[in-house]
């Protein structure tokens, strides 16, 4: 004999589990997509860094020098 609390357990614990698998694939979008996020800001800030260094050495020498 099956009473009623033992269906309930039943449908709670697979309520549970499939709530647990959708969570941790949020988890791994949300995760996935902050990590191209910061990936595409690193590349800018290096394009930065880089762009700022040739204009600190251009400044070092004049325009039509050339240096051996």
């Amino acid at each position: 004999m099956i009473n009623n609390c033992q269906i309930k357990t039943k449908l709670n614990t697979d309520m549970n589990f499939e709530a647990g698998i959708r969570f941790i694939i949020f988890l791994v979008i949300f995760g996935a997509s902050n990590y191209l996020m910061m990936l595409r800001r690193y590349e800018k800030d290096i394009k930065k860094k880089k762009l700022l260094q040739h204009k600190k050495i251009s400044r070092l020498y004049p325009k039509g020098s050339f240096i051996f």
